[in-house]
């Protein structure tokens, strides 16, 4: 058994204190004199953002914020957690594009991930090639971002059910085959016990299968680490 900690990080007492809800609002306004457009609506969420804010301040050791309600728009603190929110969408492409593929290639697809990549499911891959990477940044005392692939199709409209964590601990047991990452999730604020958990099962083939859910009941398809920029 492995059991590696972030040394001193907890989402109680170091991530956001209010839920990642957010009234219909515009993320911007662009325009001048009596023309205004609002761009974006932050009821889609903005938990990259907020991910951001968080390992911003860790890394500087500055206290989270005391807020326990989502700040309004205009004030100081909805204005960084927007930024880093288009931040965290690593130039407004690669991240959605990264998305995008993992959904599209889905191996409940026709044409999925395996068929056309060889590599294999998407949990295969997860554990593989992004969960080394996720292992690495625990185990130098850093909080990785996590993408989150909750649904599998081909619609880049389905981008707003994706999410975005930080992976701060895990548990690891190779005897059992069993994986948990803790994670701070923007939906689950104030909760230490919120985990990405991986199994290896059998399919109905008798195959070698990896299994994923998130312990809050989220559907959870691969996870992968997101890109990280500081402020």
């Amino acid at each position: 058994m492995i059991d590696r900690t972030v040394p001193g990080f907890l989402p109680s007492a170091h991530g956001l204190r209010f839920a990642n809800r957010w009234p219909a609002t515009p993320a911007f306004w662009l325009g001048a004199g009596y023309v205004h457009l609002g761009i974006g609506n932050v009821a889609d969420g903005l938990c990259g953002g907020m991910c951001f804010v968080v390992r911003d301040r860790w890394e500087a050791a500055v206290p989270a914020p005391e807020a326990a309600n989502p700040p309004p728009a205009g004030s100081p603190l909805f204005g960084e957690i927007v930024r880093r929110q288009v931040d965290s969408f690593d130039g407004l492409v690669r991240l959605p594009l990264r998305f995008w593929a993992m959904a599209a290639l889905h191996p409940t697809r026709p044409n999925g991930w395996s068929r056309l990549t060889g590599l294999g499911s998407h949990g295969a891959v997860t554990l593989r090639r992004e969960w080394p990477r996720i292992r690495a940044g625990i185990d130098a005392g850093r909080l990785p971002q996590v993408g989150l692939v909750r649904a599998a199709g081909p619609s880049p409209l389905m981008l707003g059910r994706h999410h975005q964590v930080l992976a701060w601990s895990y548990r690891l047991d190779a005897a059992a085959g069993t994986l948990a990452v803790r994670i701070y999730d923007p939906n689950w604020p104030g909760r230490d016990d919120v985990e990405l958990l991986v199994g290896l099962d059998r399919d109905a083939t008798g195959r070698q299968a990896v299994t994923m859910a998130q312990s809050t009941g989220e559907p959870l398809l691969a996870f992968f680490e997101a890109p990280y920029s500081p402020p």
